[in-house]
Formats: C-alpha cells, sequence, structure tokens
C-alpha cells in the first residue's frame, strides 16, 4: 500500500545523506532493525500457536512509511518517491485468507480500518476507506484502483496519485511552487524520468497526465476535501 502522509523534507540536513559511507552505516542499521522485526514477529506467532489462537487472530503487519535511505540523495519519510510512501502490508488469518496470496493493486492505509472490521465480523463508524477483502478473494476489480497520499507544508508536491503503472506528484493550486512529476513505475521503477517536469516531450504524456489528475480530483471530491478547487485549476503541463 502507499502512506497517506509523508513528511516535509529539511534541505539542511541532506549533505550527509549523500556521503557514501554514511549511507552505508545507515542501511546497515536499517537492516539490522528489519532482522530484529523479524525475530519478534517469528516469536509472537510462535505464541498465538502455542496458545491455540493464531486459527481466530488477524494478524496484520505494515508500517506508517517507508525510509528512503539514501535514495535520490535523501533520508526518512519526506516525499512521494517510492522509498517513502511504498510500505508493507502483510495479513494472516489462517482458513480464512489463503497463504501465499498477493493483491498487486495499489491500496493505501486508510482501507485498513475497514478491513479489520470486515475480517472480524464488526460494524463500525463510517470511513472513508474501503475494505480489502474483496481484492484478497479476487473478486474485486484491480484495474480501478488506486491509491493517494498527501502532505501540505513544503515547496514538494501536495498530492500523490498512483494507479500502480502511473505516478503523478501534484501541487493543491495553481500558485503552489512545486514542481510537478509524472513517472511510469513499469518502465522507470526508480523515478529517474519526470516526463512532464522538463522534459522537452512533456506533451506526449498529456493524457497520462490528464487522467491522473482526474483520479485525484475524484478522490478530492469523495473526501470533501478543502483542497479540491485548487487542484481543478492547477494545470496539468506548467507553461
Amino acid at each position: 500500500p502507499r502512506a497517506n502522509s509523508p513528511y516535509s523534507p529539511f534541505p539542511s540536513a541532506l549533505n550527509s545523506y549523500r556521503d557514501e559511507a554514511n549511507i552505508r552505516q545507515m542501511m546497515s542499521d536499517y537492516y539490522g532493525m528489519i532482522t530484529e522485526d523479524d525475530a519478534w514477529i517469528g516469536r509472537i506467532l510462535e505464541r498465538l500457536d502455542e496458545l491455540g489462537l493464531a486459527n481466530n487472530t488477524l494478524v496484520v503487519f505494515t508500517a506508517d512509511h517507508g525510509e528512503m535511505l539514501g535514495d535520490h540523495g535523501m533520508y526518512s519519510k519526506f516525499v512521494f518517491y517510492e522509498g517513502s510512501v511504498h510500505i508493507p502490508l502483510i495479513m494472516r488469518l489462517p482458513k480464512v485468507i489463503p497463504a501465499g496470496t498477493v493483491v498487486n493493486a495499489p491500496v493505501a492505509q486508510i482501507d485498513l480500518f475497514a478491513t479489520i472490521l470486515d475480517y472480524c465480523g464488526l460494524r463500525g463508524p463510517a470511513s472513508d476507506g474501503n475494505s480489502l477483502r474483496p481484492l484478497v478473494e479476487g473478486k474485486g476489480d484491480d484495474s480501478t484502483r488506486f491509491a493517494v497520499s498527501e502532505w501540505h507544508g513544503g515547496r514538494q508536491p501536495a498530492f500523490m496519485v498512483t494507479d500502480g503503472r502511473w505516478k503523478l506528484m501534484f501541487g493543491d493550486s495553481r500558485e503552489a511552487r512545486s514542481l510537478d512529476a509524472l513517472y511510469d513505475l513499469q518502465s522507470d521503477p526508480h523515478e529517474l524520468h519526470n516526463l512532464i517536469g522538463h522534459d522537452p516531450d512533456r506533451e506526449q504524456h498529456r493524457v497520462e497526465v490528464e487522467h491522473m489528475k482526474s483520479l485525484l480530483v475524484k478522490w478530492l471530491e469523495r473526501v470533501k476535501s478543502n483542497k479540491l478547487d485548487g487542484v481543478k485549476v492547477r494545470p496539468v503541463i506548467a507553461d
């Protein structure tokens, strides 16, 4: 899934994260923490088995954001690049969720509340998310799925929307000074080529960027965002 709210960067601290030795140390520390997570998660699952609770316990493993870890010369959780915004989501409920099930459709954290209630057979207050159970059971339409993240508070784009292949980073008003971006995650998974920034061939991608903007507008209408009007009037390709 995608995190819903990455944070703003702190440019003054970025230089140390462009140093190769420092990045190697960061990666070592980070992977060490991942190893510790793996060990403790294993102990939790083993304990559920020992207590006879595994078959009626929904286990959800996820995160609130990713880690740039030196990608694009950045660190922590600042931006809409995949290192920051693409996060893990693993669920286990024996005899209900078949082992090895993989969902490739884009989803977001906002869907977790409805999903947990659905699997637990509970009702709760209305939310902006939808249960992911139909996708897990192969009953959902992957082709219509998209995920949105947002952050307001810096010069970076305020919104990100992706349908799994295309990703649009977009400002929240005509006046916003951020540079909008369109990436093809299929041919450019490391997000190195902004197709609409200063690309001389950017007009060739007008159809894709207009489609992605329409998905973002659809989302903002659904959640009754006060940023809707500003996004609507922002041109898809800057002059």
